[in-house]
C-alpha cells in the first residue's frame, strides 16, 4: 500500500519536474523564449541553438537537479529502487507535462538520464554512451534520444530486471514526447546539432 509520505513524494517530484529550466535560464540571460524560437521546445538542445553552450549547460544542470532532488530524497528515506524509480518517472512527467506551463514541456531526455544515473547506475553508462555515439553518427539529438529511449528497457531487462516496468514507462514517455520528430526525420527537416535557431519551426527536439 502506498503511504502518505510516498504519495507526497510523488507529488513533490512532479511539481519539481514541472519547473522549466529552459524558460528560466532564457529569462535570466535575456534570451528569446525557447517556446517561440527554433524548435519551440523548452529544452537544453533548443536553448543551445538560441543562446549557445553556456545557456544550454545551465539548462541541462537545472533539468538534472530538478529530477535528482526528489529522487535523492526517496533514496534518503530508504525506499527500495523500484519505488525510487517511480519518483523519477513522476519528475519526468512534470518536465514533459508541466502544470505551470499548461502541460506543454520538454522532451525529458536530461531527466531520463538523471533517473538512470541515480536509480540504475549499471544502466547509465550504456544509455549515455548510446546517446553520444548516435548523436555523433546522425548529428541529430532527437534521433539519438529516441533510439536510446527505445533501448533503455532492454538494458533494464538484462542488468536491472526489478526496474524494467518503471523504466519502460520512462522510455514510453520520452518516445511519446518525440512523436512529432518522426515525421520531421522522415522528411529530412530535423535540425542538425549546432545549427543556430531562427523563428519557431515545426516542433522538433
Amino acid at each position: 500500500m502506498v503511504d502518505i509520505q510516498y504519495a507526497s513524494l510523488l507529488l513533490l517530484a512532479y511539481l519539481s519536474g514541472s519547473i522549466s529550466s529552459a524558460i528560466l535560464i532564457c529569462q535570466l540571460m535575456t534570451l528569446p523564449d525557447p517556446r517561440i524560437v527554433g524548435s519551440g521546445n523548452p529544452g537544453a538542445t533548443n536553448v543551445h541553438r538560441i543562446g549557445g553552450k553556456l545557456a544550454a549547460l545551465a539548462t541541462l544542470i537545472g533539468d538534472l537537479l530538478k529530477t535528482a532532488v526528489p529522487i535523492a530524497v526517496a533514496i534518503y528515506l530508504d525506499y527500495p529502487p523500484f519505488w525510487v524509480a517511480w519518483v523519477g518517472v513522476c519528475a519526468l512527467l512534470g518536465h514533459c507535462f508541466p502544470i505551470y506551463y499548461r502541460f506543454k514541456g520538454g522532451k525529458g531526455v536530461a531527466s531520463m538520464f538523471a533517473v538512470l544515473v541515480l536509480v540504475g547506475p549499471k544502466l547509465s553508462p550504456l544509455a549515455i554512451g548510446s546517446w553520444i555515439i548516435l548523436a555523433w553518427s546522425f548529428k541529430r539529438s532527437s534521433v539519438a534520444s529516441i533510439i536510446t529511449a527505445v533501448v533503455v528497457p532492454s538494458f533494464a531487462y538484462q542488468f536491472a530486471n526489478e526496474l524494467f516496468i518503471p523504466l519502460s514507462a520512462l522510455s514510453a514517455i520520452v518516445v511519446l514526447r518525440h512523436r512529432k520528430n518522426f515525421a520531421n526525420i522522415i522528411a529530412g527537416k530535423e535540425p542538425i546539432i549546432g545549427v543556430k535557431a531562427g523563428p519557431k519551426s515545426p516542433e522538433n527536439h
